[in-house]
């Protein structure tokens, strides 16, 4: 089982709030496939196969818009990204597209803060680009909607699919 309790700092990143982060690096793109995979299902739902098109188009435009969370030995437990699609969830009240995020932790790390974490350091690192907002996607019964919620993302409006609900967080 994971453990990212006595979290060490990575050289890439750093350790924020116990848990290890460092940026999106090329090598990771197998991992971000994969929690692309987890964010898309609830509960045992199988699991798409890795080339599923609605998958793909959720995917990081470049690793450098990802932050990939560590446990104490250096292996990855969770990833969250932007990415923006041709039809987007929100558009900025300029009519501009808002980035919209992917969160996903490993099942044995869930419930430690990890995702809290991606969260933060996401939002941090979308501001430091410029970014005002990012927005995501959650199905109304997904338990992550109350993190969602505690991260400052706040409702705002009908999301993907007829049981989705858009979300945004405002960085400034």
């Amino acid at each position: 089982m994971p453990s990212v309790r006595n979290a060490r700092p990575s050289r890439q990143g750093g350790t924020v709030g116990g848990v290890p982060l460092r940026a999106g690096e090329p090598s990771d793109a197998a991992f971000i496939v994969t929690m692309a995979q987890l964010a898309s299902v609830m509960e045992d739902d199988p699991l798409p196969p890795a080339d599923d098109p609605a998958l793909l188009l959720g995917l990081p435009a470049s690793s450098d818009t990802a932050v990939v969370a560590l446990d104490d030995d250096g292996r990855p437990v969770g990833a969250a990204w932007w990415h923006l699609r041709d039809r987007s969830l929100v558009v900025a009240p300029d009519g501009a597209p808002v980035p919209e995020i992917v969160v996903a932790v490993v099942p044995a790390a869930r419930g430690r803060g990890v995702g809290r974490r991606l969260l933060d350091a996401l939002a941090a690192r979308a501001a430091e680009r410029g970014h005002d907002r990012l927005a995501l996607n959650v199905h109304i019964r997904n338990p992550a909607a109350h993190l969602y919620s505690r991260a400052a993302f706040v409702v705002a409006g009908k999301g993907r699919g007829p049981l989705g609900v858009a979300m945004v967080r405002e960085l400034r």
